[in-house]
């Protein structure tokens, strides 16, 4: 992951509620795999802010960019439908996530994209990569009406070409639309059973990326359940937080101190420097590694706090801590020391850990 810093190249509605953004990156050159996203920082009413959004963009394409559904109560998001057209510099983090269409997947395998909302956007990138698959993949795509689906045109284009197959679910309709593979109203297990099954000659060796609204995605896990896919067949992103409640894991009054490795960067005569630097960090009784690092003043990329953006990654060196929630991180990732400060306790005194 770096730093940059881009311009804006071209704001697009997409829907009524949606726009896409595209970036100048001023010949900055930026490697990333179809399906990872960036992270933005934003004052927004005063209100310094740093959200995840996916790339929508293909690594091809000649300028990155993201599609932003505006949600309730979303600052981030409202604002940056509303006012994208209006800012001209963006302070990136990218790339980022473990959400990825594999090559060896690609040319191996049939592909099953299962979306809903905004949920589209890091798979329109995945789909946008495939240049030429022996089977054309199946997308089922669940929005609100026509009028709400984003990439609306682009997907049907693609359909055209022959270079997938598409069925929508539009849960806003009482009738059905002409011309389009669509039911009117929300999926449901025997109706996403039968698409596989007419679409995918292979159901268990085929693989499954899913996307958007929390539960469209458990409906389409347990439906693959249900189908016996093999949970390594199976690949998701949580765009929305998952729903916990907030877990104590010391039971006891002490606090406990950690010792934090972290870097900072300043500018001396218009040159960047980065200092590697080292702190002793307080954590009160059932306070996370993030709420207590950030109480000290360090900086940590951060963003849903629930476990599910994967932003406030560190490397763990020593000492034990208790990961409540997982949504980001591979078991090989955690294997190697990764954890989510923003759901990782202490749970004795000898912890230390890295802030890459």
């Amino acid at each position: 992951m770096k730093k940059y810093k881009w311009t804006t190249h071209q704001v697009i509605q997409e829907t009524k509620d949606a726009v896409t953004i595209f970036f100048s990156t001023d010949q900055d050159t930026i490697e990333y795999q179809p399906g990872q996203y960036l992270n933005i920082s934003c004052i927004v009413n005063g209100e310094p802010l740093q959200r995840s959004y996916s790339f929508s963009s293909a690594p091809a394409d000649k300028f990155p960019s993201i599609t932003v559904k505006r949600v309730a109560g979303g600052k981030m998001s409202n604002y940056l439908v509303d006012n994208a057209k209006n800012i001209s510099e963006w302070d990136i983090d990218a790339p980022i996530g473990n959400f990825i269409l594999k090559k060896h997947i690609i040319h191996d395998s049939e592909l099953v994209f299962l979306a809903g909302g905004s949920g589209i956007s890091p798979l329109f990138s995945m789909l946008k990569s495939l240049i030429k698959t022996a089977c054309p993949p199946l997308l089922l795509y669940s929005t609100s009406s026509p009028e709400d689906t984003i990439f609306k045109f682009q997907l049907e284009e693609m359909e055209k070409n022959k270079q997938l197959h598409i069925f929508h679910s539009f849960t806003r309709l009482n009738k059905e639309i002409k011309g389009i593979n669509s039911i009117s109203g929300r999926f449901s297990q025997p109706i996403i059973k039968s698409l596989i099954g007419q679409y995918i000659k292979q159901k268990n060796k085929a693989h499954y990326f899913i996307c958007g609204p929390v539960e469209l995605m458990q409906l389409y896990r347990e439906t693959l359940r249900a189908l016996q896919i093999p949970e390594s067949n199976i690949h998701t992103e949580y765009f929305d937080p998952v729903i916990t409640d907030k877990i104590i894991v010391i039971e006891n009054e002490e606090h406990r101190e950690i010792l934090v490795s972290y870097f900072e960067t300043h500018y001396r005569d218009n040159e960047e420097q980065t200092y590697e630097c080292t702190s002793l960090i307080d954590v009160q009784p059932g306070q996370s590694l993030l709420e207590a690092i950030s109480a000290h003043a360090i900086h940590v990329p951060s963003s849903c706090k629930k476990g599910t953006c994967g932003s406030c990654w560190a490397i763990q060196e020593n000492g034990q801590i208790k990961m409540v929630n997982n949504y980001a991180l591979s078991d090989e990732e955690v294997t190697e020391g990764k954890i989510l400060l923003c759901q990782s306790y202490p749970l004795d005194q000898s912890v230390s850990i890295v802030i890459a």
